[in-house]
């Protein structure tokens, strides 16, 4: 399962068609938050809601996605730096988070953990995306960076 992961792009749709448009063979497309438009705007990313989406009414606070490798779970403000025996608990693997605008990867408690970044704003100087590959034995991923 190959799926892309966007957060923050804060009503640059422009950008999320330009990013679908370079990886047509991706499983799924998750925008982690903050698109700031509309869903059959930014087709064909599915979302959750961001702190700055409140007039889109479209999207739910979290989405759940079952992988390979288990369940996928994707909020937009990051819920990592509590404890994640909540998630451990519901049997999640992947954690998906956008809001801090800064690309992350790591394993905490045997779940993976990606933060895409923000293909608009990123506040370490690297706007793009991430691309994860997922079998019932891997998790791969890699960064991407957009030259606006």
């Amino acid at each position: 399962m190959k799926i892309l992961i966007v957060s923050d792009s804060h009503g640059h749709d422009e950008i999320l068609r330009k990013v679908a448009g370079l990886h047509p063979d991706c499983d799924f497309y998750l925008h982690a938050g903050d698109s700031q438009s509309d869903a059959e705007n930014i087709r064909p990313f599915v979302s959750v809601k961001g702190n700055c989406d409140f007039f889109h009414r479209d999207y739910q606070s979290h989405y759940e996605l079952m992988t390979p490798l288990g369940k996928l779970y994707m909020e937009h403000i990051p819920f990592y730096q509590m404890d994640f025996s909540d998630l451990k608990k519901a049997n999640i693997k992947i954690y998906v988070c956008g809001h801090t605008h800064m690309r992350k990867y790591e394993i905490i408690d045997g779940i993976h953990l990606i933060n895409p970044g923000s293909l608009a704003y990123p506040r370490d100087g690297k706007a793009g995306y991430a691309i994860v590959e997922i079998t019932e034995q891997k998790f791969d991923y890699k960064f991407y960076d957009l030259s606006l």
